[in-house]
Order: structure tokens, then C-alpha cells, then sequence
């Protein structure tokens, strides 16, 4: 890559502050995660540090504005072939993760006032989520300092043709001048586009949630009662835990009292909490399947495999 020269300007004086070698990477974690607008103005952050099925460590998971899910690898002490190599594996378990499924991390490993995706998302992006097919597709971005042509020649192979990996990576080089001041320098490898826009690739088949294809086969239907199944066990009233299915969107279930729509996932972690139901994984949405029954006792699960 070629070297960022920095030079500030006072007056008719232009002063180059010089790069510094201070490990600073360690900080930059945590200047994306409080803002990650440094990147991008696309982009918003679901969660630090999560892990994987695989037990693996991602760094950082964000959102872009079209509902993209974006896989962020800081290099720290590693080489750049292995953050590459980290992050195609990351994207294995990323690929196939449905609503409820990113809605679980956003509740486990995120840091928002929210506690739902999609009302997080629209509220960052003033768009309506209803409208989004949340991880139609995703992206990796390596972030590192000094990176180099050996790396940018595996990038450009990766996203080029006949592979159409959605890869790119971001230099921040680091500088300070002689009154301490901090500054950061931003280049991408590729455009920024390539991150934040819609992929232009072919849309790959994403399995769609356990409740739409239960919509879309009409075992679920508008009008239709479900119940919370944890809570039923643990002896609360049959009424507490009823939501009637009101749409067909994410957001479908209405409980008595309240103009609010609930997604399944939501509601899950509401009612986990309310009656302290210490045995359900409220931050995760994969129990929607067992969690939930129909008023003929049947679970989602079951509806699923008629």
C-alpha cells in the first residue's frame, strides 16, 4: 500500500506529524465499538466478542444499512494471512444465521438501550426493519495498520471472479504530534461500497426462520393463539402467556393490554424475565421452535415436521 503522509497547518506553517509505532490496536477495539462511524457511517454495531458455534471468538458483528452482517477482525499480534483465513471460518457460522438467531447475539453480546434488532436497526438507520431481509448476505472487513501487498493481492483474489468473496480490509495509521495530540488516518483497500452498499453479487439462499416458513406454509396463520410453553410449566396462568398472530411480519404477536407487536424472540426474553424463568436461554432466539405452543398443545417444532 502506499504510505499516508500527514501534515498539519497553522497559519502559513505546514508541520508533518510524523506516524507512530504505539500500539494503539488494543484501543481501537474500543473506539469502534462506542463509534463505529469511524469505519463507516453504515454501519452499526450488533455485538463485541462473540462466540461462535465453534467456540470462536469474532471481534466484532455489525449491520449495514441494507441488513448486510458484517464480520470486523482487528489484527492485533496476528499475521494478516491468519486473520483472513479466522474470518472465512467466522463466515461459515455467520452465513446461516437467521433473525431470531442475530436477534440472540444482539441481546448477549450487544450494548444498546434496545433489545430488539429490528428496533434497533430502525432507529439507527430511520428504516422500517419490517422491510429488511436481515443477512441476505455478509461481508468480512480485516482492520489493521500497515497492511500489506501480499495481503491486498488475497483480498483482490478473494473478491474477484470465479470466488465473489465479499472481503475488504481498512488501514488506520497512527500519528502524534509533538503536543500529544492523536490522530487516525482511514483508507480502505477496495471502495467503501463494497462494505456498506447492497452486494451486487448473486443473492445466495439464506434458510429462511422456523416461523416464516410456518407463515408460508399457512400452519401459522393471522388470528391464530400461541403460548409460551416455559412459562405453562412453571404453573402461570394459561391467559399471562397468550399472544394472538396479528401480521406476517417479524414483529406478529399482540398480547392482551398492549398496542405494542412483539417478535417471538422479544417476547421470549419479556416473559423469561418477568416470571424469572432462569432455565430459559432468554438472550437467544434458537429455542422459538420448542418454546412456543398452539392451542392444540403443539409446538412450532411439530407444526414444522407435519
Amino acid at each position: 500500500m502506499q504510505e499516508i503522509k500527514l501534515w498539519n497547518i497553522e497559519g502559513k506553517t505546514v508541520n508533518q506529524i510524523l506516524q507512530s509505532k504505539l500500539d494503539y490496536e488494543n484501543r481501537l477495539e474500543k473506539w469502534l465499538i462506542e463509534d463505529i462511524s469511524i469505519l463507516s457511517n453504515s454501519l452499526a454495531v450488533i455485538g463485541s466478542q462473540v462466540i461462535t458455534a465453534y467456540n470462536n471468538k469474532i471481534d466484532i458483528l455489525a449491520v449495514n444499512s441494507v441488513g448486510e452482517i458484517i464480520i470486523i477482525e482487528l489484527k492485533r499480534d496476528k499475521t494478516y494471512r491468519e486473520i483472513v483465513a479466522q474470518s472465512l471460518d467466522y463466515a461459515t457460522w455467520v452465513k446461516d444465521l437467521n433473525y431470531d438467531e442475530l436477534n440472540g447475539v444482539f441481546n448477549k453480546y450487544g450494548r444498546s438501550q434496545y433489545n430488539d434488532l429490528g428496533e434497533y436497526f430502525s432507529s439507527i438507520f430511520k428504516k422500517d426493519s419490517e422491510e429488511i431481509d436481515f443477512n441476505s448476505d455478509h461481508k468480512i472487513l480485516i482492520v489493521g495498520s500497515e497492511i500489506d501487498d501480499s495481503t491486498v493481492r488475497i483480498i483482490d483474489y478473494l473478491s474477484g471472479e470465479p470466488y465473489s468473496v465479499n472481503i475488504n480490509a481498512v488501514n488506520f495509521n497512527y500519528f502524534k504530534d509533538t503536543n500529544g495530540r492523536e490522530f487516525l488516518a482511514q483508507s480502505f483497500i477496495k471502495p467503501e461500497e463494497s462494505i456498506v452498499e447492497e452486494s451486487k453479487s448473486k443473492k445466495r439462499k439464506r434458510a429462511k426462520s422456523i416461523v416464516s416458513q410456518l407463515f408460508d406454509s399457512q400452519k401459522l396463520k393471522i388470528g391464530q393463539k400461541v403460548f409460551f410453553k416455559p412459562a405453562l410449566d412453571n404453573k402461570i396462568e394459561k391467559r399471562l402467556v397468550e399472544a394472538e398472530i396479528v401480521n406476517t411480519n417479524q414483529s406478529c404477536l399482540k398480547i392482551n393490554g398492549s398496542n405494542e407487536l412483539f417478535a417471538f424472540s422479544k417476547l421470549r426474553y419479556i416473559w423469561a424475565e418477568k416470571f424469572n424463568l432462569n432455565e430459559v436461554r432468554k438472550d437467544w432466539g434458537f429455542g422459538v421452535r420448542f418454546d412456543w405452543i398452539e392451542e392444540n398443545g403443539k409446538s412450532l417444532s411439530d407444526l414444522l415436521e407435519e
